[in-house]
C-alpha cells in the first residue's frame, strides 16, 4: 500500500540555531528547546499531500508529480545545503515556491489547497522561517 504524506508549512518566528535545524532536518529525538518554541508560536497551513507514485524518478530538488511534493523537496534542499537552517522566507523565496507551486503537465492528482492561498499566506509571513512541519506534531521533518 502506497504512503500518504502531508505537507504543512509552519512560519516560525524566529531563527533555528544550526545544530537544532541538523537534528530536524534529520529527524533526530535529540532536545531542540529553540526550535521546539519557534514550532508552537508559529503560524501553519496545510498545503497538500502526496503518494509514492508522486515521487519523482531522479531525486531533484523541487521536482515531483504533484505541488506539494515538489514544495517538500526544495525546502529540504535549501535547508540542508551548505548549511542547516529554517530558510528565511523572502520575495525570492517566495517567487520560487510559487513558482514550484504551478501545476505542470507531468502532474498527477493530489490533494492540495488554491495557489492564492498559499501565496497570502507566504506574503503574510515574510520574514519568517520556514519548516515543514504539522502543528503539535513531535516528528520533524
Amino acid at each position: 500500500m502506497d504512503e500518504i504524506y502531508h505537507l504543512w508549512l509552519a512560519a516560525v518566528p524566529s531563527p533555528i540555531p544550526e545544530e537544532e535545524a541538523r537534528i530536524y532536518w534529520n529527524c533526530k529525538d535529540d532536545p531542540t528547546p529553540v526550535l521546539d518554541e519557534g514550532l508552537r508560536r508559529a503560524s501553519y497551513v496545510y498545503v497538500g499531500s502526496w503518494g509514492d507514485e508522486h515521487e519523482p524518478e531522479n531525486l531533484y530538488a523541487g521536482q515531483g508529480h504533484c505541488p506539494a511534493n515538489r514544495l517538500h523537496s526544495w525546502l529540504f534542499y535549501i535547508g540542508t545545503i551548505d548549511r542547516y537552517q529554517a530558510p528565511l522566507l523572502d520575495e525570492e523565496l517566495l517567487a520560487q515556491l510559487v513558482e514550484f507551486y504551478r501545476p505542470r503537465s507531468g502532474d498527477l492528482p493530489a490533494a492540495a489547497i488554491e495557489l492564492p492561498r498559499l501565496e497570502s499566506f507566504l506574503r503574510q509571513h515574510l520574514g519568517l522561517y520556514l519548516l515543514t512541519q504539522e502543528p503539535g506534531s513531535e516528528t520533524y521533518g
